[in-house]
């Protein structure tokens, strides 16, 4: 997974592996409070994203399961603060920093990288709400799901 990271530093690593995990946050939080059910969205979409990739960017999601995935997320959830609107605000803080670490990276790859968080968005949206807790997406996450504060590439 280190080959289309090879330009960045540790602190760049870190952001392009925790920004998925983020991304489920920062939805999951849109509309006041994170259920369980999103949550356990974030890490089976993960899981799943180690197969379902059909490009490199699987490696990337191999990387995240294969360490700890729930402690991970439970300990990125506790850092992002207290409350659900602290936790978007600093995780909307956090994803606009792959704007000035993207460009770093293969474009191809980055195209593929930013497509794989807006799948991710969408999963985690619609794991809460609608007919048996599945496709409704709140407005709040409809505002967040295109992911405005990360650049197009």
């Amino acid at each position: 997974m280190d080959f289309p990271l090879r330009d960045l530093n540790e602190t760049e690593k870190q952001v392009v592996n925790n920004a998925p995990i983020i991304v489920g946050i920062l939805i999951g939080c849109a509309d006041g409070e994170m259920s369980q059910d999103e949550m356990d969205r974030i890490e089976e979409v993960i899981k799943t994203k180690t197969f379902s990739e059909k490009n490199d960017v699987h490696y990337l999601y191999d990387d995240i399961a294969s360490n700890d995935l729930t402690g991970t997320i439970a300990n990125i959830f506790d850092g992002l603060g207290n409350s659900a609107q602290d936790k978007a605000t600093s995780a909307i803080a956090q994803l606009t920093e792959l704007n000035s670490i993207l460009p770093k990276l293969n474009p191809t790859y980055a195209i593929q990288y930013r497509d794989s968080l807006l799948d991710l968005a969408v999963a985690v949206a619609k794991a809460s709400g609608g007919v048996f807790g599945i496709g409704t997406i709140s407005e709040e996450e409809k505002d967040l799901i295109d992911l405005p504060m990360i650049n197009e590439i």
